[in-house]
């Protein structure tokens, strides 16, 4: 069957994409030039985790990468440091995700993929949904993903919708009236609606975003691994500890192992707390109203626990990283 519809959430964390033949990918939004392997022995351990991209512009040369894991390990790894996703970074990730997903076609005379759909942060939507649609519509690349053949990608249509509704679209079984919330927890923002049930429609002016997110718990674990071993942790070691924070595990160091599984603990009660008060502020009298509130976004598998705590009626949706991604997939299926 081949790929008639793709949805891709190009994250400031993760890029999540799924395709209507069932497919699904995620992988970390980092990327580096492929240098090859300096030392010759790639292939006594096997390969590595990540994946390498070649993209071939038509008519053009082709230029290799890494992307996601294979990216973490290089001194050049670039990830998306601000609210703007750099065109070239976002679409190597963008090709990447939809290769893996199962789109694209090969032979002389390829095709387009029929349906491209995408998202963008709730304060963007409006002035950047026009730009990043007619780009997308232009894109036209060649792509090959961990030496699989290579594959032609032009979308005949793209939809640009904004984050958060997707979650909403992904979801069966919401009540017919009444109003709900939705706190979408990325990795540098957050997304949040009020959605008036009975209107099937969100609520403006209880809409929108906030400039925090899981990098935050980085940053904390960061400072206190500093504290803890007396200079900073290496940029690409963040991942390794963080994740060792996360799960309660020390790391070794020179020697000791460090257990910084309390300052991100104390750091996610913090970004919680930080996130539930200006939601609830923007939401208002509006919150006592309130018959559920659907926590997605990767953020939420950190956080969830603590917003539970002090947003109304609050639950972690099914697969809440891939929730945008489906919603969208919903969307643009329709």
């Amino acid at each position: 069957m081949s790929t008639k519809v793709i949805a891709c959430d190009v994250g400031y964390g993760f890029v999540k994409a799924v395709s209507d033949t069932g497919k699904r990918v995620t992988f970390p939004s980092l990327v580096a030039p492929d240098r090859g392997d300096s030392l010759g022995v790639g292939d006594l351990f096997g390969r590595p985790p990540g994946h390498t991209v070649s993209l071939r512009p038509p008519g053009g040369g082709a230029e290799s990468y890494l992307v996601g894991e294979a990216a973490r390990a290089s001194f050049l790894a670039s990830g998306f440091l601000g609210a703007e996703k750099p065109a070239e970074m976002h679409d190597v990730l963008l090709l990447a995700a939809c290769y893996l997903a199962g789109a694209g076609s090969e032979g002389h005379l390829p095709g387009q993929v029929p349906r491209l759909a995408v998202g963008l942060p709730l304060a963007l939507y409006r002035p950047q949904r026009d730009a990043l649609r007619e780009r997308l519509s232009r894109l036209a690349a060649w792509a090959s993903v961990d030496g699989g053949p290579e594959r032609y990608f032009s979308f005949r249509e793209v939809r640009v919708y904004p984050q958060g509704v997707g979650v909403v679209f992904a979801q069966d079984g919401l009540p017919g009236h009444g109003f709900a919330g939705v706190v979408d927890v990325g990795h540098l923002t957050v997304d949040y609606l009020l959605v008036d049930l009975e209107a099937g429609r969100p609520v403006p002016e209880a809409s929108g975003s906030l400039e925090v997110g899981c990098h935050l718990l980085a940053k904390e674990v960061a400072r206190a691994f500093r504290e803890a071993a007396g200079e900073p942790l290496p940029h690409r070691l963040e991942g390794y500890v963080l994740r060792a924070a996360a799960e309660g595990r020390p790391v070794g160091y020179r020697g000791r192992e460090l257990d910084l599984s309390r300052a991100y603990r104390e750091a996610a009660a913090e970004v919680a707390a930080a996130v539930s008060k200006q939601v609830l502020s923007a939401w208002a009298d509006w919150a006592k109203f309130i018959t559920l509130t659907l926590l997605a976004g990767g953020g939420a598998l950190a956080l969830g626990a603590e917003l539970a705590r002090s947003l109304p009626s609050a639950r972690v949706v099914d697969d809440p990283a891939f929730a945008n991604a489906l919603g969208f997939l919903r969307m643009a299926s329709r």
